[in-house]
């Protein structure tokens, strides 16, 4: 959902060449997020750029309703069934591969794709220039952040905590940061990507309203975690981003399932905060 903000936010950049986009699964399988993101790359007139699904989902997964019943809260057409690469995995090593000492990866899902590369092809650290993941509660002592839970490291820990014990060049960007930024429906435009943009976010949008403490009869918002770190990864001066070093690990927070958070120093970046007035006005290059 999110997911689809950083898409058009990446595309209608001019400081970045969006390379190719590869999926896993989450809120639906990484098949169906292929289909999602074919749709709204071609939307943006990104028709060009590659999408290849990957990694399937654990047998204890369950689909969550957050995102609705296809991961687009269901207010698109049907997608067809995707049948295009399923090599994610594969393309992110090539990429690497590729434009070693220069690729960038942008990670906003869970890390199941980039800890079966590194496995696969343990020069990653060295190959890739910089890693930019979502994900994490940071330093945060927060009981909302607690309750909220970290859902792209709750669907995958093992590759959380492998990706987090890594000497990959990151950068952490989590929930305590990214909460910042809620976008309104007046952030929104009325150009064709605006309208679709409008209409994944709104639902769920009003659906956050308790948990984000706004009256969404009012006027809903919806957080832009993705987004946010699309633009921290794009332009991390004028996103006001403040980082620091630290080390990362997967911490069980029982009933809320496993969370990232600093345990100690280290080599990774860990952001502790933005402008959000910037980003938010980053953010709707993409969405008009």
């Amino acid at each position: 959902m999110d997911d689809a903000l950083a898409l058009a936010y990446l595309v209608r950049s001019t400081d970045v060449e969006l390379a190719g986009v590869t999926t896993t699964w989450g809120n639906c399988t990484a098949e169906e997020a292929a289909a999602n993101a074919r749709h709204v790359l071609d939307a943006v007139g990104a028709t060009h750029v590659r999408v290849a699904s990957g990694s399937q989902p654990y047998s204890s997964w369950r689909r969550g309703d957050a995102h609705g019943p296809d991961g687009l809260g269901g207010t698109e057409s049907p997608r067809p069934r995707w049948t295009g690469p399923t090599n994610a995995v594969e393309t992110i090593i090539q990429f690497a591969r590729d434009h070693a000492g220069a690729g960038e990866l942008l990670c906003i899902g869970p890390l199941t794709n980039l800890s079966a590369a590194l496995s696969q092809e343990p020069r990653l650290p060295v190959l890739l220039k910089r890693v930019v993941v979502m994900g994490g509660h940071g330093a945060s002592t927060s009981e909302w952040l607690r309750q909220v839970g970290d859902t792209n490291t709750r669907h995958d820990p093992v590759a959380s905590q492998h990706i987090a014990s890594s000497e990959l060049p990151i950068l952490w960007i989590g929930i305590d940061v990214t909460r910042a930024v809620l976008l309104t429906n007046e952030d929104f435009g009325v150009g064709e990507p605006g309208r679709i943009l409008r209409r994944i976010h709104q639902d769920y949008g009003v659906s956050r309203g308790a948990a984000y403490g706004y009256d969404p009869s009012d006027n809903w918002r919806v957080p832009a975690h993705d987004g946010v770190t699309a633009s921290c990864f794009v332009d991390p001066v004028a996103a006001g981003l403040v980082a620091e070093s630290g080390q990362l690990s997967v911490v069980d927070e029982s009933d809320t399932g496993p969370a990232l958070k600093v345990v100690g120093p280290g080599l990774h970046q860990i952001a502790t905060g933005i402008d959000a007035a910037a980003v938010r006005t980053m953010l709707r290059r993409g969405t008009q």
